[in-house]
């Protein structure tokens, strides 16, 4: 937000001068009004996001390390899983050194 900033107010100036060369020297004291008036909110929006930014802060500092998301366990590439497939049907030869097994659910 503050990149924001940085690069609006010198635009909102810029369209100001822009606009007061295109009107009257009433309506030009109005934009500078509006101008100021716009910045000035700016100034309010940008503390009360550092003030959320502290608040975020002081809560992470003071979250317990437990609640960390905990590491997922390793897997083993040559664990061997021994599944019975009993009477199910299977294709190829009953010795075979690799068995895929699939389960599913006809509800």
């Amino acid at each position: 937000m503050r990149h924001t900033a940085r690069w609006a107010t010198p635009l909102v100036a810029v369209f100001a001068v822009y606009l007061a060369a295109c009107t009257g020297p009433q309506e030009v004291g109005e934009i500078k009004a509006k101008v100021d008036e716009i910045q000035a909110q700016q100034k309010d929006i940008l503390a009360k996001l550092d003030t959320l930014g502290k608040g975020q802060k002081q809560i992470l500092e003071k979250a317990p390390a437990a609640a960390a998301k905990p590491a997922a366990p390793q897997e083993d590439p040559n664990k061997v899983y021994k599944v019975e497939v009993g009477d199910s049907y299977f294709k190829g030869p009953e010795d075979a050194s690799v068995t895929i097994v699939e389960y599913s659910d006809f509800q």
